[in-house]
């Protein structure tokens, strides 16, 4: 009460607000679901693949999917910083003149592709140096070692993918892009089950590697689908293409 008689509270007032600011969260919300539904959707036909092959190939699956996962959790930091980054910068209209902005929005971009990129090739590299030693300290049996080894080159270059993949997509879900995240995680859900599908046809028995290989299209069509986005300059992202048109005037 105290606090009301000092600062007026107007909370029917502010109703109409709410409708709005609910309205579009309930919008974005809706999107970022069903993107996740594409993502669990393409990992869950991976791994019923790999259990038709017996325990041991589902067993060197899991085994490499969670290692994959484990040396992409940088890149997932990365992510995250530049998505809050760069919807900061995409929503402040005050602080920089837009040539300016869109410098440093492209400079985010830029940091973080490369700072991904560089961290799960580097991580991959030095996993596949070390592959034996780590495969003994996961697991004692010989069989799904012997099994992991072989599809370790297919991991590795998924996890390159995907290292590179969470920036990207940080990027266009940090340009508020939620119907294009969306999209693109279902056309790479299409390829990486197609694929599989592809392969399967005719009663064709999937090969661990051929999963993997579908793994690595699923992470590179959203990293080439993500860029092809923001370098269309459309959208949100015609804010990059202030910079080139005042560079044009100045030079």
């Amino acid at each position: 009460m105290a606090l009301n008689r000092r600062v007026k509270i107007d909370i029917f007032g502010q109703l109409s607000k709410l409708k709005s600011s609910l309205k579009a969260y309930l919008k974005a919300g809706s999107l970022v679901l069903f993107r996740t539904m594409g993502k669990v959707l393409a990992y869950s036909v991976c791994a019923r693949q790999a259990a038709s092959l017996g325990s041991v190939a589902a067993a060197a699956y899991n085994l490499t999917f969670q290692l994959g996962f484990a040396t992409t959790q940088i890149c997932e930091a990365v992510a995250v910083a530049v998505q809050t980054l760069l919807a900061r910068e995409l929503a402040d209209d005050q602080t920089h003149s837009p040539r300016i902005k869109a410098k440093l929005i492209r400079h985010l971009i830029n940091t973080s592709i490369l700072i991904g990129g560089s961290v799960a090739t580097g991580l991959s590299l030095t996993t596949f140096l070390q592959k034996d030693s780590i495969l003994r300290g996961l697991t004692t049996n010989t069989a799904i070692r012997e099994a992991s080894s072989v599809i370790f080159p297919a991991v590795l270059l998924t996890q390159v993918f995907k290292g590179l993949a969470y920036p990207v997509n940080g990027i266009i879900m940090g340009g508020l892009d939620w119907l294009f995240t969306m999209t693109t995680m279902w056309v790479a859900n299409f390829v990486c089950i197609g694929m599989i599908g592809f392969w399967s046809m005719g009663g064709a028995t999937v090969s661990l590697n051929q999963i993997w290989i579908a793994l690595a299209a699923f992470m590179a069509t959203q990293v080439v689908t993500g860029i092809l986005r923001y370098k269309s300059k459309t959208g949100v992202w015609r804010v990059l293409d202030v910079s080139d048109k005042n560079l044009a005037r100045t030079s």
